[in-house]
């Protein structure tokens, strides 16, 4: 597939002029909503031979970011990328088969892109990875296997990742147990506003996992985590809630108002990490 080809799928982003094939500042226009001259940019660095770019392209035509969406193109544009070994692209193209959604449904397919996205380091393609080899669809189950890639993905302070891996530590079943590290990982992802990590450290707290039991901290975080759309967090504030005195409840509350959490860099519409089987 060449520019020409890429830019006319594009045409509703188009205008006249021509750019530079440079990535970067495709991207930059991307970011700042300027989609006519991104897609320009874009379809330019394709052509010049950088495979990710192939991967943005498709993400707008998916998202239809400046014109109406075009699943068939995006999927041509994420194949190109993922033979370039763009692994943005191997981590989409592998999902969609995955899920069967817009291509026929193919574990073995999936497995290979998203392991191959993994191989070359990308975060989300660890952790997509690391959940086919320990559920072993696909391939042949590897909990051990499994299980590093979502430390490395979990290194790269992947939220998907790291509350699987928490949980997975503080069961011991597939690897060997450590509660504290559980536990970490528990306490860095609610501290990122992550609904799962909300949730499980008031889970924590409850019965005293690696930390002093404390109801009003549970009411807290399951306060905290109901907020943010946790579907299992309003029953378990509920029952905290009948074991607190009044005021309890009411200091719970207090410090769930002024609760904040760090400061992370928002995540992309455009990065394609929808995940698979297992929720962030």
């Amino acid at each position: 597939m060449t520019s020409k080809f890429i830019i006319a799928a594009v045409a509703t982003f188009l205008t006249a002029g021509a750019a530079m094939a440079d990535l970067k500042e495709g991207l930059t226009a991307l970011e700042g909503g300027d989609y006519q001259a991104a897609a320009q940019l874009l379809a330019e660095a394709a052509d010049a031979g950088e495979p990710e770019a192939n991967f943005y392209l498709g993400r707008m035509l998916e998202l239809g970011m400046g014109g109406a969406t075009d699943m068939p193109t995006a999927i041509e544009l994420y194949k190109l990328g993922a033979e370039g070994k763009s692994a943005q692209s191997m981590n989409r193209l592998g999902l969609l088969y995955l899920q069967g959604q817009f291509v026929l449904q193919d574990y073995e397919q999936a497995g290979e892109l998203l392991c191959g996205s993994a191989e070359q380091g990308d975060a989300n393609g660890q952790f997509n990875c690391g959940l086919l080899k320990m559920q072993g669809q696909g391939m042949e189950a590897d909990a051990a296997a499994g299980i590093d890639m979502l430390k490395a993905a979990a290194g790269q302070e992947h939220i998907g990742a790291m509350n699987v891996l928490a949980q997975a530590l503080i069961a011991g079943e597939v690897t060997e147990k450590d509660e504290a590290e559980g536990l970490r990982l528990i306490q860095r992802t609610a501290s990122m506003g992550n609904p799962v990590g909300l949730y499980s450290l008031g889970q924590a707290y409850v019965v005293g996992l690696g930390i002093d039991k404390n109801l009003v901290e549970a009411h807290k975080y399951f306060n905290l985590a109901a907020a943010n759309g946790h579907p299992d967090a309003l029953q378990a504030r509920q029952v905290v809630e009948q074991q607190l005195e009044p005021a309890q409840v009411l200091e719970a509350q207090r410090a769930a108002r002024i609760w904040r959490p760090e400061a992370v860099e928002p995540k992309s519409l455009l990065d394609g990490t929808d995940p698979a089987p297992a929720s962030e």
